[in-house]
């Protein structure tokens, strides 16, 4: 069985993006399978970034305003959820939305085009970024 190695920039990239994107499937979509299907994104609601209360507390942000997840890639906003369903240092975005329905870009934006180490696999979860209000 291989062994776990940590990510090879988080040393370097961690104090300066210090949360970790973790997306997942919305309740009413499979990853962007039914995305399309605009009754289950009506019932899903605005696309949505879950911060820790830690995490929104010491950026100043409160659930229901929007928040820029951004890092040296591009930035993307979303309406912010705040709740201990997620970790401290974890910006979770569930559900992948159509570019046309986010209010600033997709979280793909903000990912590496590295493969990971062991099965040339994608490094979503590895990406690295900072959360704020959106700049005006």
């Amino acid at each position: 069985m291989p062994d776990w190695q940590p990510d090879p920039d988080s040393a370097d990239r961690g104090p300066r993006w210090p949360l970790r994107l973790l997306t997942a499937p919305g309740y009413f979509q499979a990853h962007t399978a039914y995305a399309g299907v605009a009754s289950l994104r009506k019932k899903a609601g605005a696309p949505e970034c879950v911060l820790h209360p830690d995490d929104a507390a010491a950026r100043g942000l409160r659930a229901g305003q929007p928040v820029e997840l951004f890092n040296e890639r591009g930035a993307v906003t979303f309406m912010l959820r705040v709740s201990d369903e997620t970790s401290p240092g974890v910006a979770f975005v569930p559900g992948q939305r159509p570019a046309g329905e986010a209010f600033a870009g997709t979280v793909n934006m903000l990912c590496s085009t590295e493969y990971s180490d062991m099965g040339d696999g994608a490094t979503y979860q590895s990406t690295r970024l900072e959360a704020r209000a959106p700049r005006p």
